[in-house]
C-alpha cells in the first residue's frame, strides 16, 4: 500500500474500530450492571418489607399479612413475585405467581445472592435471595421482578449507540480524508514548481511548504544547485580542454607535414589522420559548448526564444557568406524536449546547412500530434543519391565516410536515436540544396 492517504485511513479505521468496540463492551457491561444494581436494590427493600409483614402462628407456621403487601403481589403475572421457604418445607408464594412457581435457593442466615430466571409467560426475571433467622425460625426468601421492559430499553439504547457509533465512524473517516487532503494541498506549490522546473521557468523548488517537508525540499534544492554547477563546470572544462589542445594539435600537424621529419610516408600519413581526428573531436566539443550556451539542467526547449539567438550566432560564424537564415516556427511555448539536446541537434543541422549554402538557409519547426518535425534546407550543391544513402545507412560512421556533413550529422544522429526519432535527407524542392527532416516523438508544452 503506497498511498499515504490510504494508510492513514486504514490506521484510523482500525483505531476507531478498537476504540468503539472497547467503549461498547465497557458501556454494555456498565449499563447492565447499573440497571441490575438498581433493580436489586429495590428487590432487597421489598424483601425487608416482606420480612416485616411476617406473622408467626402458635404452631410455628409463618404467614404474610396480606394487608401489608403491595398490590402487585396480588395481581396474577404482574411481574413481581416472592417465595418464602422454611427449613420444615413450608412454602409461601405470592398470589401473583398464580399457578406457576419460582425456584428459590436455600441460603444460610445473613447470606444473599442474585440470579436470572425464567418466570411465568416466559418473563425474564431478576431474582434476589437471602437467608433469614426470625423469631426462632430459619427461612430463605426470594424476591423477583420481570426485567423484560428494562432489557428491551437497554437493547434499544445499545442499537442506538451502535448506529451512532457507525455514523460517527464514517464521519470521522470523512473528516480525516478532508483534513489529509487539505494537508496535502500544501504540497501543490511544490508540484507546480516541479512542472516549472521541467519547463525551465525556475531553478529551485519553493520552500513555502509544511515544516515536515521543508528539510526534503531544501535538500532537493541543494542537489539541483549542485547538479547545475557541475553541468556548467563540465561544459566549461570540455570547452577549455578542446580549445587548449587545438594549438598543440595544429603545431603537431605542421611538424608532421615537414618533409625534413625523418619518418616514412605511411607512418606520417597515419599520424596525420590521427591528429586530424583529434582536431575534429576538439572542434566537436567546442561546438557543443558554444551551441548549448548558458542554462541549467532540465531546461525545456522553446523554439521561439532559442532559434533566433542560434540563427544570429551561426550567421556570425559564417559571416563572410552573408547568409539569410529564415525561421518558420509553427509551435508555441516550450516543448517537451531538453534544451541542450535540441540546440545541439538544430545547431549542427543548421551549421552544416550554412557551410554548404550559397545565400539562403531555411529552418521550420512544426508539431504534428505527438510528433515534432524539424526541417532544415539550404541552397547549396546538395548531395548525390549515393551520398544520401550513405548518410542514412545503418551503421555508417558519418564523420568518416561523408565529407562535409560528417561531424555535425554524427552528433545529430546520436541525439535523434536517443529520442527514438528518425532523420531523412532529400533534395530541397524549393532551394535546390539538401533538405534534412527530423521527426521526434515529443509533445508541445
Amino acid at each position: 500500500m503506497r498511498s499515504l492517504e490510504a494508510r492513514l485511513q486504514v490506521g484510523l479505521a482500525g483505531s476507531l474500530v478498537l476504540l468503539i468496540g472497547a467503549v461498547w463492551w465497557i458501556g454494555h457491561a456498565a449499563l447492565h450492571r447499573t440497571a441490575d444494581a438498581f433493580v436489586l436494590s429495590r428487590l432487597e427493600h421489598d424483601a425487608e418489607g416482606l420480612v416485616g409483614a411476617l406473622v408467626k402462628h402458635p404452631d410455628g407456621r409463618l404467614e404474610v399479612g396480606e394487608q401489608r403487601l403491595t398490590p402487585v403481589y396480588h395481581q396474577p403475572y404482574s411481574g413481581h413475585y416472592f417465595v418464602i421457604e422454611t427449613r420444615d418445607r413450608q412454602r409461601i408464594r405470592s398470589r401473583s405467581l398464580w399457578d406457576q412457581d419460582l425456584a428459590g435457593r436455600p441460603l444460610p442466615p445473613g447470606a444473599s445472592e442474585h440470579w436470572r430466571a425464567v418466570g411465568p409467560n416466559q418473563q425474564r426475571l431478576l431474582v434476589w435471595g437471602g437467608g433469614y433467622q426470625w423469631d426462632g425460625s430459619h427461612f430463605s426468601l426470594a424476591v423477583a421482578e420481570d426485567v423484560s421492559p428494562l432489557d428491551r430499553a437497554l437493547v434499544f439504547f445499545e442499537r442506538l449507540f451502535a448506529l451512532m457509533a457507525v455514523g460517527g465512524f464514517l464521519l470521522m473517516l470523512l473528516v480525516q480524508r478532508f483534513v489529509v487532503r487539505r494537508a496535502f494541498a500544501a504540497l501543490v506549490p511544490v508540484y507546480h514548481d516541479i512542472s516549472r522546473l521541467e519547463s525551465g521557468q525556475t531553478v529551485a523548488l519553493t520552500e513555502r511548504v509544511p515544516s515536515e517537508i521543508l528539510p526534503l525540499v531544501r535538500k532537493l534544492n541543494r542537489l539541483l544547485m549542485l547538479f547545475t554547477r557541475r553541468l556548467e563546470r563540465s561544459r566549461t572544462a570540455a570547452g577549455n580542454l578542446a580549445h587548449a589542445i587545438k594549438g598543440p594539435l595544429s603545431l603537431l600537424n605542421q611538424q608532421l607535414q615537414d618533409p625534413a621529419l625523418p619518418i616514412d610516408s605511411a607512418s606520417r600519413q597515419a599520424l596525420i589522420e590521427q591528429v586530424e581526428r583529434l582536431r575534429r573531436l576538439a572542434e566537436r566539443q567546442l561546438k557543443r559548448a558554444r551551441l548549448a550556451g548558458a542554462g541549467g539542467a532540465g531546461l525545456r526547449f522553446d523554439p521561439a526564444e532559442e532559434l533566433p539567438t542560434l540563427a544570429r550566432l551561426l550567421a556570425r560564424i559564417h559571416a563572410p557568406k552573408d547568409l539569410d537564415i529564415h525561421l518558420d516556427i509553427g509551435t508555441t511555448g516550450p516543448l517537451d524536449a531538453d534544451r541542450e539536446d535540441m540546440l545541439e541537434l538544430l545547431g549542427n543541422l543548421l551549421d552544416n546547412a550554412c557551410k554548404w549554402a550559397r545565400a539562403e538557409v531555411r529552418c521550420s519547426v512544426t508539431s504534428n500530434g505527438d510528433e515534432l518535425v524539424f526541417c532544415v534546407e539550404d541552397d547549396g550543391p546538395g548531395c548525390a543519391e549515393t551520398e544520401i544513402a550513405a548518410i542514412t545507412g545503418r551503421g555508417v560512421r558519418l564523420d568518416e565516410d561523408v565529407s562535409g556533413h560528417g561531424l555535425g550529422l554524427a552528433i545529430a544522429k546520436e541525439i535523434i536515436e536517443s529520442y527514438q526519432g528518425r532523420i531523412a535527407f532529400c533534395p530541397s524542392p524549393e532551394l535546390g540544396g539538401l533538405c534534412a527532416e527530423v521527426r521526434l516523438r515529443v509533445s508541445g508544452g
